[in-house]
């Protein structure tokens, strides 16, 4: 074709998104599979699985989540895994019928300059420039709200929360917590333990459930699931045990967006205040926006509201970002 491609990638914990200017977007679970003897390798017919394909078959994989926290862990195994994802991901786009392929990357508010360069070498051989930004920013850039807006971007890994005022976000402006969709798994799963002994649950199991079912605020619902207590099948209502672990991290979101109002100048602190911007998949927890707003009303009148579509807006937000930035702004990694 003789063009430039430009991509906006949003690698997650449990799932990543790729928006490219050619019109195509889509969204992956961020696993990798490989199968673990050279039976299973017959089996499967393949050497490598990804997404969905992998969960099927895992018990016969050693399956990698490779982007904890939203960045390559690392260690050789988790690297190798990261950068074969990445290249199933940017498959997806047809990259190949393009001369050169730039993109934005989008990364949580604080990583480390190892992080960084693992972000990098990821894509490095599999694009010819990159950009690496925030989550928050991307969204914010995507929606149109970058003039003055507090965005709070709930994945699985972490929560960044950034002042965001018609340019880049500096250091200062941004913060990021580790209590996240993830953090939130772990409480459900030992509410349900505690509450009935011997209950055998898997993470993917309870993140199931609470992504079908999360909620926060008013009377408690119910919740029924099948669960296995000393290998036999128990039918219970976790409805309960849901919104309490979802009300759980109400209070951690809402001390973050204190805390970043408070470091704001004065004169735009109301104007912040009057909108905060949910994001992620986090903002997918029900009654989430109006709990939000009632934690931090202490701190004057507030506006809270959550994203439409949210698991694709930081993609598509750093996929308008990489269309608007100049060349310059982007380092070559050939």
């Amino acid at each position: 074709m003789g063009e430039r491609l430009y991509v906006g990638i949003d690698l997650g914990t449990y799932q990543s998104t790729i928006a490219s200017s050619a019109g195509a977007s889509h969204t992956i679970e961020t696993v990798v599979g490989r199968p673990k003897d050279p039976i299973a390798r017959n089996f499967l017919g393949r050497d490598v699985l990804f997404g969905n394909d992998a969960l099927k078959n895992k018990l016969a994989c050693n399956i990698y989540r490779p982007m904890a926290a939203g960045v390559a862990q690392d260690d050789d195994a988790n690297l190798a895994a990261a950068k074969a994802f990445v290249s199933h991901l940017l498959e997806t786009v047809d990259p190949e019928e393009f001369d050169e392929v730039f993109g934005v990357i989008c990364s949580p508010s604080h990583v480390s300059f190892t992080d960084k360069s693992n972000l990098v070498a990821t894509l490095r051989g599999q694009v010819n420039a990159i950009m690496v930004v925030t989550e928050p920013f991307a969204t914010a850039f995507g929606i149109e709200e970058i003039a003055s807006s507090i965005v709070v971007d709930i994945g699985a890994g972490t929560t960044d929360i950034a002042r965001i005022y018609g340019t880049f976000p500096t250091e200062e402006d941004q913060i990021t917590l580790q209590e996240a969709g993830d953090w939130l798994d772990e409480a459900l799963m030992e509410l349900i333990r505690k509450k009935y002994t011997g209950a055998q649950v898997t993470k993917d199991m309870v993140r199931r459930w609470k992504e079908e079912v999360s909620y926060v605020g008013g009377d408690t619902r119910e919740a029924i699931v099948e669960l296995s207590v000393e290998g036999k099948k128990q039918v219970v209502d976790i409805g309960d045990l849901v919104q309490e672990a979802c009300e759980s991290i109400i209070p951690k979101i809402g001390n973050g967006i204190k805390q970043i109002v408070a470091g704001a100048d004065p004169e735009y602190q109301p104007v912040l205040r009057n909108n905060v911007i949910i994001s992620g998949g986090g903002s997918l927890i029900e009654g989430l926006a109006a709990r939000v707003a009632d934690e931090i009303s202490d701190i004057g009148d507030v506006n809270v509201w959550c994203v439409e579509e949210p698991i694709d807006k930081v993609a598509t937000g750093a996929l308008a970002l990489a269309q608007q930035m100049p060349d310059e702004m982007f380092t070559s990694i050939n």
